[in-house]
């Protein structure tokens, strides 16, 4: 499989982001990943069935993070920046970042050469988001914690 749309290469980009900061706490939850998914869609903009093709291929069982970074940097920065996004929302999701989450955050920063204050907006951006989807899913589970506030652990 080759990637032939721009569709399909941000669909790529995401996944390969996505996958390495669901894991990079080293508590690869499935719920992360699956948020993934619909984030791919929802903000991405990217179909299902691109979402599937990239996903099924091999392609991206063989791709590396060298080459997510690679990929990243040719995109339009606008889908860079929404890359970006949701990969600080998948690691703001447990309310902790972890050094590898850390590692790899800002090495997509790098990446986009996002300035320290352009980082820090996106930070700020990401954390309301995932801060306002984990105030829903407590109001809906019986569960009353209200600490929302993602820490860094070092």
């Amino acid at each position: 499989m080759s990637l032939e749309t721009l569709e399909e290469k941000v669909a790529m980009v995401w996944f390969l982001a996505a996958r390495a900061m669901s894991v990079a706490d080293g508590n690869p939850e499935t719920a992360r990943q699956a948020a993934g998914g619909l984030y791919a869609q929802a903000i991405l903009g990217i179909s299902e069935e691109d979402c599937l093709r990239v996903k099924s291929g091999d392609l991206l069982d063989e791709m590396t993070l060298l080459d997510c970074l690679a990929m990243l940097r040719q995109l339009p920065r606008e889908y860079g920046e929404r890359i970006m996004t949701g990969v600080m929302m998948i690691a703001y999701a447990n309310r902790s970042m972890h050094p590898l989450e850390v590692r790899w955050a800002s090495t997509l920063a790098s990446s986009l050469e996002f300035s320290e204050d352009h980082f820090q907006r996106m930070c700020v951006n990401a954390r309301v988001m995932s801060s306002m989807l984990d105030a829903q899913s407590q109001d809906e589970s019986s569960d009353g914690s209200t600490d929302r506030d993602p820490e860094v652990t070092a």
